[in-house]
């Protein structure tokens, strides 16, 4: 009896553990550059041109969403639990870039390296919602690719 408490009892531990995202795994991520760490905030800007060679999240959107949760809720939720800052943009600014030749529709959020895009949310895919609707999914995301904390 005692073991088969116990193994139910290590069963939930293990499993409420793995649930829990964790960075500790040798997974090649990169950081963003030092200033986007310990603030939570988003960084308005009208364009990119003094960030060229940075590594930052970009933030691009527009003026309305159609989403049941704004995705912008989901963003700050992120940016308030890693203290991380992320890069805004309106859209009709972001269509003068460079990037817009990749990322085509808003709102999107942008990971860049020295000023390179490695990878975005696609407003225009399926597969992307429930990053854009989730903390957890935009988590399990980003972690393939950034730090949660400057290294």
């Amino acid at each position: 009896m005692f073991k088969k408490l116990f193994l139910i009892i290590l069963l939930l531990i293990t499993c409420a553990c793995s649930n829990k995202l964790s960075q500790s795994d040798d997974k090649e991520r990169f950081s963003l550059d030092k200033i986007y760490y310990n603030k939570s905030e988003f960084t308005k800007v009208d364009n990119l041109d003094n960030l060229s060679n940075q590594s930052y999240l970009l933030y691009t959107y527009n003026n309305f969403c159609i989403l049941p949760v704004p995705c912008e809720d989901v963003f700050k939720e992120f940016m308030e639990k890693y203290n991380i800052s992320i890069v805004s943009l309106p859209f009709g600014n972001f269509k003068n870039t460079v990037f817009y030749e990749k990322v085509r529709y808003a709102p999107s959020l942008i990971i860049i390296k020295n000023g390179e895009i490695i990878s975005y949310l696609d407003a225009n895919s399926n597969d992307d919602l429930p990053k854009y609707q989730d903390v957890h999914e935009l988590e399990l995301w980003l972690d393939n690719y950034i730090n949660f904390s400057y290294k």
